[in-house]
């Protein structure tokens, strides 16, 4: 199935943007902000749009690292907004780890209580149907975003994944060729295993070195900063130096592995947590900080406080990332 989005320019919750809005923005509902993913994407018509004060839950899967806690944070403080709180009779918020059924049962938990919307980080994006169509029936609006269901009866907020580990990968890429290096070992830390964002990151960073003489050597850091310095630290020891590293998310991790293996510094595709891109710039990286921010979440909210009267929604969106891009030869 064709994947449907809208294309969100989130500028109150995300930094370094930049780029202009698509011609077809002003199709969609709050066309400031929300946009279609591309051409093809179609009007969501499965669940009419309510009037407030509206119920509004977030069913987290996976809660193992500091980015899912800020999402959550952030949905939470935005529903507390002064100009949001008086459209919102209730906001929830659950983690039910990585279990789909789980998960799934939440959602059908909420739609059955009578929730306005869910809003919805998808353990399997491939087992949502029934709940889809579920909550369409009940009149509930379901929104995917980060990790989504593919699914097109359904609200999808999302970024590009698979574009921003081909960026961390090009700039490995462009770094080494700057430096005169051409074949050498590089070393991916991927992410959640299962997870179809992680499915899509790690493509999408092999893409990029197919055709030349570097190896890709992966291991699972579970986007988690433990959990990569100590798989980052297991790579150092079976294959010696790396010409390049780069982590999905849980940079800091890996950057702490190589320091305490006294690993030279080389170029990094890092997330964009703070702690991160201070510890490339402080130990001279190259390369590049970028990721998706966790006020996403707050961008999913956005969108069921359309209108009934206002431009229908698309079926999807898309919020632009964070980037932070150094040079060979300084971070900062």
């Amino acid at each position: 199935m064709k994947r449907r989005h809208l294309a969100a320019a989130t500028a109150a919750f995300i930094i370094g943007l930049g780029a202009s809005m698509p011609a077809f923005a002003a199709n969609s509902y709050y066309a400031e902000c929300f946009a279609s993913w591309d051409g093809e994407t179609k009007d969501l018509v499965a669940v009419a749009p309510r009037e407030g004060p509206y119920r509004i839950a977030l069913v987290n899967g996976f809660a193992g690292n500091d980015w899912r806690i800020q999402m959550i944070r952030a949905a939470e403080a935005y529903a507390k907004r002064p100009d949001v709180a008086p459209k919102l009779k209730e906001f929830t918020a659950v983690s039910v780890g990585n279990d789909v059924a789980a998960q799934i049962a939440a959602i059908e938990n909420c739609v059955s209580a009578g929730f306005d919307a869910v809003l919805f980080i998808a353990v399997n994006p491939e087992a949502f149907d029934g709940v889809v169509r579920r909550a369409n029936q009940a009149g509930t609006l379901l929104v995917s975003f980060d990790n989504v269901v593919f699914n097109e009866n359904h609200l999808i907020v999302d970024i590009d994944h698979g574009d921003i580990a081909a960026k961390k990968a090009q700039a490995i890429l462009d770094d080494l060729k700057a430096k005169g290096t051409s074949e050498g070992k590089v070393l991916w830390v991927r992410g959640l295993p299962g997870n179809a964002t992680e499915k899509q990151q790690t493509e999408s960073f092999k893409n990029v070195f197919q055709g030349t003489a570097f190896e890709v050597v992966e291991v699972v850091g579970n986007w988690d900063v433990g959990t990569s310095q100590r798989v980052t630290a297991e790579a150092i020891a079976a294959h010696g130096k790396f010409v390049g590293v780069a982590n999905a998310y849980g940079s800091m991790g890996s950057i702490q592995a190589m320091l305490d293996a006294k690993h030279p510094a080389v170029p990094f595709g890092s997330d964009t947590m703070n702690g991160a891109v201070k510890m490339l710039a402080e130990n001279k990286f190259t390369g590049v900080a970028i990721g998706s921010s966790p006020s996403i979440s707050a961008v999913a909210c956005l969108l069921r406080f359309q209108p009934s009267k206002a431009r229908p929604c698309r079926s999807a969106s898309s919020c632009r990332r964070p980037r932070f891009r150094r040079p060979p030869g300084r971070m900062g």
